[in-house]
């Protein structure tokens, strides 16, 4: 039976641990890669001294070590912090200059706290209620702008329709039921309107008294768009018709489309050179310009044609040359 030779100068597994987290590397450079990408661009500052560090487990160990016992005691209340910038926002939220006034008596404080625990404990069984419906609340500021909403004496109108009433929130509701969603522009300016009566009455009084007259029977208008719409319908002079079927448009562009779709892959040789469209429309013009008014004449008979090529053919054919 043959001998296991042990294997010699075999690398042993190392672990590289970052030191910012929990990651493991077993190269050397992979660690350098994970650092870089997922804790490079941080740099963690202690708040008690010059310290500067790009992992926070760093910073954590810096601070328990050097300034674990630095505690930052906030002056107004009990609380207390080893960071000061943990101080510092505390005071501004809590103890900020920022004074706050009781709305139904002349109690003040910095602290929002303390204003609701006045509040539930001075008139938290104070009630203000609404005498025209049942609104209740403990804020004598919030009785007054409900009143002033809901109960004021000036009417709402709407602008779109006879609808009235006291309610901003009534006519909000209204406005977005019956005339929310639709938009009516005008045609002849930027005027832009939800409501079809006011359109109706901005055309009126801003663009009444122009007319547009069909030129070729009687219709009149005072929407250019719709004379417009009536020519293209009505009086169109040009029609397009497609050559390979009975397909007929006012719209050059919808011949094209037809065209592509329908008879795409037909195409229109020319017969006196090499000139090839897909468009009998296109070869008819073609013909009209390069070969319309030019007559080839054989020179060894009466034989006439408009094509070149066909003369070619025409003199080239084995009659004239005797076997």
């Amino acid at each position: 039976m043959a001998k296991i030779q042990p294997i010699e100068n075999v690398r042993s597994l190392k672990e590289f641990p970052c030191s910012q987290c929990d990651y493991i590397a077993r190269r050397k450079h992979n660690l350098k890669y994970h650092v870089n990408i997922h804790h490079g661009s941080f740099d963690f500052k202690c708040a008690h001294c010059d310290y500067i560090t790009k992992s926070k487990k760093s910073l954590k160990k810096h601070v328990n070590s050097r300034h674990g016992s630095a505690q930052f005691k906030c002056t107004d209340c009990d609380y207390v912090s080893t960071w000061e910038p943990y101080l510092k926002r505390h005071m501004n939220i809590r103890h900020g200059s920022t004074q706050i006034k009781c709305k139904q008596c002349d109690y003040v404080t910095k602290d929002k706290c303390n204003l609701k625990s006045h509040m539930n404990s001075r008139h938290g069984s104070s009630q203000f209620k609404c005498t025209d419906c049942d609104f209740v609340t403990t804020w004598e500021s919030y009785l007054k702008r409900h009143m002033n909403i809901r109960h004021g004496s000036t009417q709402i109108k709407c602008k779109q329709c006879d609808y009235v009433t006291k309610d901003k929130c009534n006519l909000k509701r209204h406005v977005d039921v019956h005339h929310g969603s639709t938009q009516f522009k005008c045609t002849d300016c930027d005027y832009v309107v939800k409501c079809k009566k006011s359109l109706r009455r901005h055309m009126n009084g801003r663009h009444g008294s122009t007319q547009f007259k069909c030129t070729d029977c009687d219709y009149v208008t005072t929407w250019k768009p719709f004379l417009k719409r009536h020519m293209n319908v009505r009086h169109v002079s040009t029609q397009f018709k497609c050559a390979l079927c009975d397909f007929v448009t006012t719209w050059e562009r919808y011949l094209k489309k037809h065209m592509m779709v329908r008879h795409g892959s037909t195409q229109f040789k020319c017969g006196q050179c090499d000139y090839v469209t897909t468009y009998e429309l296109n070869l008819k013009s073609h013909m009209n310009v390069h070969h319309g008014s030019t007559q080839f004449k054989c020179t060894e008979c009466d034989y006439v044609t408009k094509s070149e090529k066909c003369l070619r053919r025409h003199e080239w054919s084995p009659r004239f040359y005797p076997v």
